[in-house]
């Protein structure tokens, strides 16, 4: 129902919100974001966020901000790079981070 929720409250297709969710919580990625200070690649799923969750939380109940529709943008453009050359999340990151900034959504 969070999937609805979101697309209902933001405009955006539901199959869109449901590929944020899933690169978010679900998928396995290359995470490879700290290779060169010694921290080796491993295929896993992100590391449980408590500000992604929150961002999460607002969008499903309605009282979003900007930063967390931005989150969206920039989730689907680093899904989207992934999708197209790779798993790493560190050039996935970089590049969505381009055109949608990562945005500072807290705790």
């Amino acid at each position: 129902s969070d999937v609805a929720a979101i697309a209902k409250n933001t405009g955006i297709k539901p199959k869109n919100i449901q590929k944020v969710k899933d690169h978010l919580f679900h998928e396995e990625h290359l995470l490879d974001r700290y290779v060169d200070y010694g921290v080796p690649a491993e295929m896993q799923r992100f590391d449980s966020d408590l500000g992604i969750a929150n961002a999460w939380k607002r969008l499903e109940n309605n009282n979003f901000t900007p930063d967390d529709v931005q989150l969206l943008r920039h989730e689907t453009a680093e899904s989207w790079y992934m999708k197209r050359h790779g798993p790493g999340y560190n050039n996935a990151h970089n590049a969505a981070s381009k055109r949608f900034p990562a945005p500072d959504i807290g705790e």
